[in-house]
């Protein structure tokens, strides 16, 4: 038998093993199909359970009236019915609750709905076949007013330090300086300011801005809910700066004048305030020249911006002569 017939002969029998096999694979698929749609169908005619998350909505809410608590986006349901309607309900046909608030409301800033009446408002937007076995919340309880709002300067709760070589430099700026609370009339006649959350930090070395939350008010709705903060930080450079030498006390008919008339004081700034001339003051007081044994008086740093820190002269004594007229 030479190669070529033998090769024939393999690929003869190979093609009835293909073919055999095929014919298996596609058999065995086959009824893996019929399998799964006869699963399909019992599963779908069986009663299933699951939780769904139905969207909330309040209808026949007046422009003047303003709703204080936080209305719940959806409200969470055990439902239980046929695999088919599950199915539905799965892909996104879900109904909307409709809270209507002309029936709940009670016409003195409370919205009220009962269990029983959440559970009824339910029951109307699902088949005959639903079965609801859990929901959360189980009941709604919403304050709103029809007042319109007050306006409350805004207060920060602030414990804010820089670090050692870097200074806050100005007045904390915030994107509002007050905000609108919504409330009964008792709370917003006593209401006179409203605070931020308590923001700690420490050792700062740059500006912070921050998104800082305003702190709630018990049956108020204020605006904004958040505000921007931001805390001006500089770094502290130092400076030198000549100062004139003043004279405290002195009578009207004396006249002090002090050797050297001015003096150098040294001290750290922040960077923005370098090439800006300081309101330093140098001074002798009158009393300190009556009491002195020698002709040298001592100098003082007596008035020094709040902002200006380690701030010292460059002598701690002048020497004096006193003139009369």
């Amino acid at each position: 038998m030479d190669s070529i017939t033998l090769k024939r002969k393999i690929r003869t029998l190979w093609s009835k093993i293909d073919s055999r096999l095929s014919k298996s694979v596609l058999l065995y698929v086959w009824f893996l199909f019929i399998s799964f749609v006869f699963w399909l169908v019992l599963s779908l005619n069986n009663s299933l359970q699951q939780e769904f998350a139905i969207p909330l909505k309040l209808k026949s809410v007046n422009d003047s009236t303003t709703i204080i608590t936080h209305v719940p986006q959806s409200v969470k349901i055990a439902l239980k019915d046929r695999g088919v309607a599950m199915l539905k309900y799965k892909f996104g046909n879900l109904p909307t609750l409709q809270i209507d608030f002309d029936k709940y409301s009670d016409g003195r800033g409370l919205i009220r709905v009962s269990s029983a009446d959440l559970m009824s408002e339910l029951r109307s937007i699902f088949s005959a076949t639903s079965v609801i076995t859990a929901v959360n919340p189980d009941s709604l309880r919403l304050l709103y007013t029809n007042l319109p709002p007050k306006k409350v300067p805004l207060c920060f709760d602030l414990d804010v330090q820089p670090n050692l070589q870097y200074v806050i430099n100005g007045a904390v700026r915030s994107n509002v300086d007050s905000v609108l609370v919504y409330s009964d009339k008792n709370t917003l006649s006593a209401l006179t300011e409203v605070y931020t959350y308590h923001v700690e930090e420490r050792d700062l070395t740059d500006t912070l801005v921050r998104e800082v939350a305003v702190a709630p008010i018990v049956g108020a709705k204020i605006v904004p809910k958040s505000v921007r903060l931001t805390i001006p930080v500089e770094q502290l450079i130092y400076k030198k700066q000549r100062v004139p030498v003043l004279v405290i006390d002195q009578p009207a008919n004396i006249n002090v004048l002090t050797f050297p008339a001015m003096v150098e004081a040294s001290f750290l700034v922040p960077q923005s305030m370098y090439r800006k001339t300081v309101g330093i003051k140098a001074a002798v007081y009158y009393n300190d020249v009556l009491e002195s044994a020698t002709n040298h008086v001592a100098v003082r740093v007596v008035e020094a911006p709040a902002i200006c820190k380690s701030v010292s002269l460059s002598v701690d004594s002048v020497e004096y002569i006193i003139e009369k007229h």
